[in-house]
């Protein structure tokens, strides 16, 4: 039982180090990297780096229920319009990416990224979800993709 405890506890530790190493950094955002969209006209959108607010979704994952592509973006994207969502997808496979941006009727266009060169330029550490907080460029918080209500507070008092 001590292990285990010993084992989450230091998993948890490595966790927080990863992330409070990453906040204030300049986020570096591929540019080189195709974007996918199931609506064609904005596949060809340029991606707004320079928002003021931005939030970066990140995923290698698409099958985990609670990875960060799953949550319900509409709703916070509908609420912030001050906030620019951008969404990575780390994995290699456009045509799994694709399938399931079908599926899931997934509205927003996604940077497809098979070298997973996002995550190398920008994170330490090997995770395969996250979302960044980013303002005027610089990473300001990460969040675990499983967040709830406390998030939506979060961005209530972030852009007012």
């Amino acid at each position: 039982m001590a292990l285990i405890i010993l084992v989450v506890g230091l998993v948890f530790w490595v966790n927080n180090m990863e992330a409070q190493g990453n906040t204030g950094k300049v986020i570096q955002h591929c540019l080189d990297c195709k974007r996918l969209s199931l609506d064609t006209l904005l596949s060809h959108t340029p991606l707004a780096e320079d928002h003021d607010y931005q939030v970066v979704i990140y995923t290698r994952n698409l099958t985990w229920e609670l990875a960060t592509f799953n949550l319900n973006w509409e709703l916070l994207v509908e609420k912030f319009p001050k906030i620019n969502f951008i969404f990575y997808y780390g994995g290699q496979s456009e045509e799994k990416l694709i399938n399931w941006m079908t599926e899931n009727d997934f509205s927003f266009p996604v940077i497809f990224d098979p070298e997973d060169s996002f995550r190398k330029k920008n994170f330490e550490g090997d995770m395969t979800g996250i979302v960044l907080n980013v303002q005027e460029g610089k990473v300001v918080s990460l969040l675990n993709p499983s967040f709830g209500e406390e998030y939506n507070s979060f961005l209530e008092k972030w852009v007012d």
